[in-house]
Order: C-alpha cells, then sequence, then structure tokens
C-alpha cells in the first residue's frame, strides 16, 4: 500500500519537509489530498486552518497538513487501508481524548501526540 506522503510527492525526510514548510507547501496538495480521501478540498482546508486564496501555505497550515498527513498513514495501516474506517476514527469524538475529535488536536505539537498515543494504544491492544 502507497502511502499517502508518497502519493502527493512530499519531501522524504525530516529536514526536508521541514524546508518546504518553510518555503510554503504547495496550496494544490490540500486538492490532491481532498482527491486521495474523496473529500472537498474546503474539508481539508478547515482541517489544517488554511487560507483560502493563496498559492502556498503558511508554515502553520503546512506543520498541520503533514501532520494530518502522518496520521492519516499511521490509521491507514492500522484500518488495513479502508480508507473509510481510517476517517471515521479521525473524525469522529473519542472517549480516549476527552470527547474530541482527533483531527481537531492536530493543530499542536502535544495534541498530535495525544492522537499517536491513542493509536499505538489501539496497535498494542490496550484498551482506548
Amino acid at each position: 500500500m502507497e502511502r499517502l506522503r508518497e502519493k502527493l510527492d512530499l519531501p522524504r525526510g525530516h529536514y526536508y519537509l521541514h524546508v518546504a514548510v518553510l518555503a510554503g507547501l504547495p496550496v494544490s496538495l490540500i486538492s490532491d489530498l481532498a482527491s486521495e480521501l474523496e473529500r472537498s478540498p474546503a474539508q481539508i482546508a478547515q482541517w489544517i486552518t488554511a487560507s483560502p486564496g493563496s498559492a502556498v501555505m503558511s508554515i502553520q497550515a503546512g506543520e498541520v497538513f503533514c501532520r494530518l498527513i502522518e496520521i492519516l498513514d499511521a490509521l491507514l495501516e492500522l484500518y488495513d487501508g479502508d480508507l473509510g474506517g481510517a476517517l471515521h476514527w479521525l473524525t469522529a469524538p473519542n472517549v480516549v481524548l476527552s470527547n474530541e475529535r482527533p483531527v481537531e488536536l492536530l493543530v499542536t505539537g502535544f495534541g498530535t501526540r495525544a492522537v499517536r498515543q491513542a493509536i499505538r494504544a489501539i496497535e498494542y491492544g490496550l484498551p482506548v
């Protein structure tokens, strides 16, 4: 199964991704991801807090976009490529995360760590 990071042709390696985010990821990646997820570009833009009308994402939106891709790749692996299951988990209120929707926590590094921790708990069969 090809990972979203590869499908979207994001740079390999943390340093190169860092440089790309600082330079401004192209807003066209939002449409590309929307197409992969069978969602609207407006929905993806809302998830990553991107401002419409720009050619490149802000640093903050680029960071959240990369976090979203990372979490989606982990969920797709966990759900054996089941996009519907991965998106449902990502967008449904989660008891472990104080009934927050995991996608809403990706705006901060700490929120993203909490989401990763919940995914790892599922992977290792811990109660969630």
